[in-house]
């Protein structure tokens, strides 16, 4: 007698409820959020976005609303979800918070840091480059946040890396802005050099500066893209 069931198999195959659903949708839109394939000011389809992956609207619905509480998407009544749109103020209040946290992250890492965690910042910087030489921006760019993550988790400070990790979706997608406004892809990669070379010193203050240098660099590209390409009015 043949079977009905659509996998001859005895083995439960893995049902997957709404909230393991909704986990991965949201991390699928914070991926298409970050690498710039949803736009600032874009309309999210509960309908495409349910017809597109095949599931129901309800974990789509979830994840939409966790994204809400985070700030990435914006809830318009009665016209739907948008993408954030990201305002000259809000550029700079991050950036200048990220200063501040990354600075304080490096006061309180480098003097705990060993050579091989040192090597490991290096790293990323390396796996940078060879992401612009294949012309990898999604690699290039979860390198790039590896980067700054890493220096956060050496400070060995729960509230540095809270911080950093509360404003991480938002800073993912700025750096990604920044990244594209630089001359080239290597470019953007090589700029994180002159923070390892003084990371290496061991001389604080320097590599303080260093990495408030740094951030400042992406944060002049993003805002003279922001001036370049903000409507003029007539």
């Amino acid at each position: 007698m043949a079977s009905n069931l659509l996998f001859n198999t005895d083995e439960p195959i893995g049902i997957i409820d709404n909230r393991m659903l909704s986990d991965q949708v949201s991390t699928f839109l914070v991926r298409e959020l970050i690498f710039g394939r949803l736009q600032p000011g874009q309309r999210v389809n509960e309908a495409e976005l349910a017809r597109q992956l095949g599931i129901s609207r309800n974990p789509i619905r979830e994840a939409i609303r966790r994204l809400e509480e985070r700030g990435l998407l914006v809830a318009v009544p009665r016209k739907g979800t948008f993408v954030r749109t990201f305002l000259r103020s809000d550029i700079d209040e991050i950036f200048s918070f990220r200063v501040v946290v990354e600075r304080f992250a490096v006061e309180q890492a480098l003097p705990q840091m060993t050579d091989a965690d040192v090597d490991r910042i290096a790293g990323f910087v390396d796996a940078m480059v060879a992401a612009a030489n294949a012309n990898d921006e999604i690699v290039l760019v979860e390198n790039d946040l590896a980067f700054h993550l890493e220096i956060c988790k050496l400070s060995k400070n729960r509230q540095t890396l809270h911080a950093f990790t509360n404003i991480q979706a938002e800073v993912q997608m700025l750096i990604t802005m920044a990244e594209r406004q630089f001359e080239s892809q290597m470019a953007a990669a090589v700029d994180h050099w002159p923070v390892v070379e003084a990371l290496r010193t061991r001389n604080c203050e320097k590599a303080m500066d260093a990495i408030r240098d740094h951030i400042r660099d992406s944060w002049r590209h993003l805002l003279e893209a922001y001036e370049r390409d903000k409507p003029r009015s007539s």
